[in-house]
């Protein structure tokens, strides 16, 4: 083994690592989503299930908070959002005008006529059965039957409509340019509202009639206790790009971005905590249903929680009970790089390093290992500098990650 150190962790690095790693204001980990597919939304129905929609059409559920996601294809669009009104009712919205529904918590989908090829870019549920769906060329529809027929809005631009907000009879959409829109009387007029904004507004969220949160390019956030008549930035000690955000209350919220930045606040965005989300992919979409255990998902299938799952590694026997491929550290990296796996059972396992034609440059692992805990030392002497993947695959088993070589 000329460029790498292949070790078996004992207990004492993996507490070490542990320690450092959850040694933040809050304690984020990645979980494994099976799919490399970009992550759009997600929604958690409960404090155990959830769904993400995204790219390509695929489809994600848990009922085990993230220690496992099944992975499905309802289209062949993109999904950009996914809303719920309780554990059994929902909507997914996404490109070419889809709109799917469900009334068995997603057991079935049934795609549903919008009345448009537009593509959809977010939703919300107002009460009452009632959803809004907004997109591009100024697009918004709206259902009073939970979904099940739409009919078209007049919101008087041809604006790339980003998301939308609703509180009975009152719709907040965000839009390009700093546009905002706001309906009082559920949607049969609008009128823009004035806000700081200057650039995309990715997206909105309001928690009742008065207060409500919205993100955005140019690394803003704003907040409103009025409706939306008054609108204050909020943005200091955000360096990135937002692009989601999710509230819980009046006060504590979180927001995602770029680069797989993550912020947090318990005073509506008055201070800011940077998070350390454990990825530098971009995180498109936060939620939580407790406001204790969040998920953030994003490019490249990457999902983060800060949900402890009672699965994992047992630290005194060191054994792991799931597969398992960690981020790389440091990432990026130059020249050298630590990847940590585990394996549940005894395997033939691989470990290549492919470059982003999806040529091979390196085996790292290609043999029989028994269950435990792995890491493994990868050297780029000699390889240029940008993206690398790498893989761990196994009979039953096979995961990717993006890791950053800099030279």
């Amino acid at each position: 083994m000329n460029n790498y150190i292949f070790t078996r962790v004992s207990t004492a690095i993996i507490i070490s690592i542990l320690i450092t790693s959850l040694s933040f204001a809050q304690n984020w980990h990645i979980q494994n989503s099976n799919t490399i597919k970009e992550l759009e939304g997600i929604h958690m129905i409960t404090s155990t299930e959830g769904w993400i929609c995204g790219d390509d059409g695929v489809m994600l559920h848990t009922t085990n908070s993230g220690d496992t996601w099944t992975v499905s294809t309802l289209t062949s669009s993109d999904l950009n959002q996914i809303v719920f009104k309780d554990a059994s009712n929902g909507i997914v919205v996404g490109d070419d005008g889809e709109i799917f529904t469900t009334t068995n918590g997603g057991t079935n989908w049934i795609l549903k006529n919008s009345g448009t090829n537009t593509d959809f870019n977010g939703a919300a549920y107002a009460g009452n059965s009632t959803y809004f769906a907004v997109g591009d060329t100024g697009v918004a529809f709206k259902s009073t039957d939970n979904g099940n027929t739409w009919i078209s809005l007049n919101t008087s631009t041809v604006q790339e409509l980003h998301s939308v907000a609703a509180i009975d009879q009152n719709v907040w959409i965000g839009a390009r340019n700093g546009l905002m829109l706001f309906s009082s009387n559920g949607g049969t007029t609008f009128a823009s509202m004035s806000n700081p904004a200057s650039d995309d507004i990715k997206d909105i969220q309001f928690i009742d009639a008065s207060t409500g949160f919205a993100c955005g390019s140019n690394s803003f956030f704003m907040f409103t206790s009025d409706g939306g008549t008054n609108w204050v930035s909020r943005s200091s000690g955000i360096q990135h790009e937002l692009d989601g955000l999710h509230f819980v209350n009046q006060s504590i919220g979180w927001v995602v971005g770029d680069a797989g930045n993550l912020y947090s606040t318990t005073n509506a965005g008055l201070n800011w905590i940077a998070e350390q989300s454990q990825t530098i992919q971009d995180l498109n979409s936060i939620h939580s249903f407790d406001g204790i255990n969040v998920w953030g998902v994003g490019e490249f299938g990457v999902i983060i929680t800060n949900y402890s799952s009672p699965s994992g590694i047992d630290l005194e026997n060191n054994i792991a009970f799931n597969y398992n491929l960690e981020q790389n550290y440091p990432n990026p990296f130059n020249p050298s790089t630590t990847i940590w796996f585990s394996i549940p059972a005894s395997g033939f396992i691989s470990l290549k390093v492919y470059n982003t034609l999806g040529v091979e440059v390196k085996t790292l692992v290609n043999q029989v290992l028994s269950a435990g805990s792995y890491s493994i030392e990868f050297n780029a002497d000699g390889l240029n500098s940008g993206v690398l993947f790498y893989t761990l695959s196994s009979n039953n088993f096979k995961y990717t990650r993006k890791m950053i070589l800099t030279k």
